[in-house]
């Protein structure tokens, strides 16, 4: 005996699930602005390690595509296939003093002050015959960090990337390393969810 099938009961379910995804992606895109205006509205903070390490703390904005470009330099940007993370550290380097005695002192008095500064550093100097005196030196940059998805073809493998710039010239990174936490997607984010409501869909609309 051939089983009928309680049509309603499943139209209700498959309105059901349905609606319960679409009611995540509700909830999920508030809570994701909400946390972007308040992450654009707070500023860092600060605290220290036990081993007196400064660390600074910075809440997540969340962009969509268009407002992720404009954060990107276009040359950056066109060697990603898709960007995920974009990462802005602005510092300044300050050296208070930097003090160079010679061994044997120059054999006639002077002093000589004067200042140097450059787009990539600035300092203060004294020399005299007893050695030179550094102080002030400041050091600025801006530190642009990028991680995402590339290929070298439309084709090819996709190999996520991060990608470190220095505004300063003077300023090389001898080694970097990314590491990422894999999640597991929700329920109704996953291949058989959807395919389930696309199943059930298109049997209803056969019918």
């Amino acid at each position: 005996m051939i089983r009928k099938i309680n049509i309603p009961f499943v139209i209700s379910a498959l309105i059901a699930l349905i609606l319960v995804s679409v009611l995540f992606k509700k909830c999920e895109s508030e809570r994701v602005q909400v946390a972007t205006i308040h992450a654009l509205t707070t500023e860092n903070t600060h605290y220290k390690l036990k081993n007196g390490q400064l660390v600074t703390s910075t809440e997540i904005a969340y962009f969509d595509k268009n407002q992720m470009k404009t954060q990107l330099d276009k040359e950056i940007a066109r060697k990603f296939q898709k960007v995920k993370i974009v990462t802005k550290v602005i510092t300044n380097t300050i050296i208070d003093t930097v003090e160079i005695v010679y061994q044997d002192s120059i054999p006639c008095n002077f002093e000589k002050y004067g200042s140097i500064i450059k787009k990539d550093y600035s300092l203060n100097y004294k020399s005299n015959q007893k050695g030179i005196e550094l102080n002030s030196i400041i050091i600025p940059d801006s530190l642009t960090i990028v991680s995402g998805v590339k290929r070298k073809w439309f084709l090819g493998k996709e190999t996520y990337t991060l990608d470190i710039t220095h505004s300063n010239s003077l300023i090389n990174d001898s080694s970097a390393k990314s590491f990422e936490l894999k999640e597991k997607k929700r329920f109704y984010e996953t291949t058989l969810f959807k395919v389930g409501v696309g199943v059930l869909g298109g049997f209803f609309i056969a019918k």
